[in-house]
């Protein structure tokens, strides 16, 4: 690995140089103003979709991993050594689901840039998923976080929707000086919808939440677990499958470039709030599919495992994964525990992945006669040309894929919509 930096480290000098060297062209200026727009480079697509609904056309925006890649063994290429260099704002997931990106992105810094790790900056310790905890989600959550009477997950008095229908961040959600999320008692939005700030939780110079004793960041920017923390493995990183915690991503990335672009606050506070309100409009349908699944139905073996925020927020129960912790194939003795599983489950379906091979899945589907469907996680549906190219639509498309299986209704999820809110203006 350390040679491979190197490697890259020594390709972006030249490039840079060439770069550096190469003559304008005659009645050309060498700094197009659309380069006086804030460069954003962000890890996987459903994170740059986020971006994107909230920058719009005020930014110029980059991922770094094509489609099809499946960021847990993508190896950047020199090319983005560069655009990692050149960026104002780098925004990754975190914890460990997009670590070559985040490495690279740390050795290439420039001076006055930032790298915001999303999944450390919106949720505290003590609302993640660890180790194997989340190959058993729950459809009932703590006394927090209860379903209401109509199947939806109700926020305790902590992230509860204002009467504007903004996703109030819970008492510990607030963002300080630098825009990231807090978590303490003073996050209620102004009478103007600003986010108002306070000092209980800053983040750290590096934009990474600052977490209390038992959780802070060592040298290297990673947090550092607790012995209770180490006790239950590492956290699942795929809060992006729950939208409530998206509503939380866009607020950080409309305060990062609120306050990297303070010109342009008030497109960027006009998208958030658009996009909050379209991820709210999705959380209601997923719910109100998933309460046309029977109960008994509500049960996911999927290829990766990815789906445990989805499923304690709706009321799923994960009952196991083919590739639960690394991205190694299963063994034999994995895979026929598994087909035993399902033949006394009785669940009617399992789920695949598009970034994953589908040998082995389907060889569980025909041994146990349950029918396989593919699910998408750090993908988006479609072609980029495409409406439904976007995370609002991937989740559609996930929660359709869903209901279809496992005998709900998936026409629920046609009235979501799944376009961009900076193309619909």
């Amino acid at each position: 690995m350390h040679d491979r930096f190197r490697i890259l480290s020594s390709l972006l000098a030249i490039l840079i140089l060439i770069a550096a060297c190469n003559p304008v062209a005659p009645g050309t200026t060498g700094a197009p103003a659309e380069e006086e727009r804030p460069r954003v480079v962000v890890s996987i697509l459903p994170i740059a979709n986020i971006v994107y609904n909230i920058g719009g056309d005020k930014i110029d925006l980059d991922a770094i991993m094509p489609p099809g890649a499946d960021p847990h063994t993508f190896e950047p290429r020199p090319s983005d050594a560069v655009k990692l260099a050149q960026a104002d704002l780098i925004f990754v997931n975190g914890m460990h689901l997009d670590e070559t990106t985040l490495r690279l992105a740390q050795a290439h810094l420039k001076e006055g840039a930032e790298i915001i790790e999303l999944a450390a900056a919106v949720a505290g310790p003590d609302e993640l998923l660890y180790g194997q905890e989340h190959h058993h989600g729950h459809a009932e959550e703590d006394d927090h976080d209860d379903d209401d009477e109509h199947g939806h997950a109700e926020e305790d008095d902590h992230d509860d929707d204002d009467e504007h229908g903004h996703a109030e961040e819970d008492d510990h959600d607030d963002e300080d000086e630098h825009g990231h999320a807090e978590e303490d008692d003073h996050d209620d939005e102004d009478e103007h919808g600003h986010a108002e700030e306070d000092g209980h939780d800053d983040d750290d110079e590096h934009g990474h939440a600052e977490e209390d004793d038992h959780d802070d960041d060592d040298e290297h920017g990673h947090a550092e677990e607790d012995d209770h923390q180490d006790e239950l493995g590492e956290p699942d990183p795929h809060l992006i499958l729950d939208p409530h915690f998206v509503v939380r991503y866009a607020k950080v990335v409309f305060a990062s470039l609120a306050e990297r672009d303070p010109d342009n606050r008030d497109y960027y506070e006009s998208n958030f709030v658009e996009y909050t309100a379209r991820l709210l409009a999705l959380d209601e349908a997923i719910a109100a599919a998933t309460a046309t699944i029977p109960e008994s139905n509500r049960r996911l073996l999927t290829y990766h495992d990815s789906f445990g925020y989805f499923a304690l927020r709706y009321g799923y129960t994960v009952i196991g994964a083919i590739q639960p912790n690394d991205t190694s194939q299963p063994s034999a003795q994995e895979v026929a525990a598994l087909i035993d599983q399902l033949r006394e489950e009785g669940v009617p379906a399992i789920f695949g992945s598009i970034l994953f091979p589908a040998d082995v899945i389907d060889l569980i589907g025909s041994e146990t006669g349950v029918s396989v469907s593919t699910l998408l996680d750090d993908g988006l549906p479609g072609e980029p040309d495409d409406p439904e190219h976007t995370y609002i639509g991937m989740m559609v498309e996930n929660m359709r894929t869903l209901a279809a299986a496992l005998g709900g209704d998936p026409s629920l999820m046609d009235g979501v919509e799944v376009g961009n809110v900076p193309d619909s203006e």
